[in-house]
């Protein structure tokens, strides 16, 4: 076997130590809330100096930025190129994600309260949810209602904005329950935005006019 060349030794070794400051950030976020960690107490329970975290890190919201960075890919993955028509995601994705924010919401609300981990989080799932939406469409032939980035930044934003509510326990019901109620409402609505009728998705409104065909509108 090849000795390992030094700069893959050192790519290890940074990775590792940056997974090590990662890992203390997420212990304490859970354990004490994002305003009572200090770049300190990350140093301390990741067993290194102050120096080693700031030559990875200039910042513990850098760290935050990271971590949720981290989450949110592992949420669009999740949710990207899932399902098959009508449904606009797959459902048991979809609550996943949810369950996820729950099993870590001190983490959730902290990295949501903050605006740049937020921003970054709405752009990631909208620029998945938009290939997604539009890889379906064109596997379909179908023309949308609604155009496509409308739909994703729309679907995404409603989901933040669910998340955060229940987070701040602004909406009662537990995380399966709001899972439920959250997929209903995204599901039927952006399947609708895709051309569907909603009378082909066992929905109806009683107005004529939802179960239009989009040759019809």
């Amino acid at each position: 076997m090849p000795p390992s060349r030094p700069g893959s030794r050192v790519q290890r070794r940074v990775a590792r130590t940056k997974a090590a400051i990662e890992d203390a950030f997420v212990q304490l976020v859970l354990e004490r809330g994002y305003d009572r960690v200090a770049v300190e107490d990350i140093t301390d329970r990741a067993d290194l100096a102050r120096a080693t975290f700031y030559a990875h890190y200039p910042n513990k919201e850098a760290v935050q930025f990271s971590v949720f960075s981290q989450l949110t890919k592992d949420l669009v993955q999740r949710i990207a190129g899932q399902g098959g028509p009508p449904d606009a995601v797959h459902r048991d994705a979809i609550a996943a994600a949810y369950r996820q924010a729950a099993e870590m919401p001190d983490l959730y609300r902290a990295c949501l309260s903050d605006a740049r981990t937020r921003r970054a989080h709405l752009s990631a799932l909208s620029r998945y949810a938009e290939q997604n939406f539009g890889d379906r469409l064109t596997a379909l032939g179908q023309q949308p209602r609604v155009p496509v980035p409308v739909m994703a930044r729309a679907f995404a934003g409603a989901h933040v904005a669910i998340l955060e509510a229940w987070l701040a326990g602004e909406l009662d019901g537990d995380v399966e329950e709001l899972a439920s109620m959250a997929l209903d409402l995204l599901i039927y609505g952006a399947a609708w935005a895709h051309g569907f009728r909603l009378d082909e998705l066992g929905y109806s409104t009683g107005s004529p006019a939802d179960a239009r065909t989009p040759s019809s509108d």
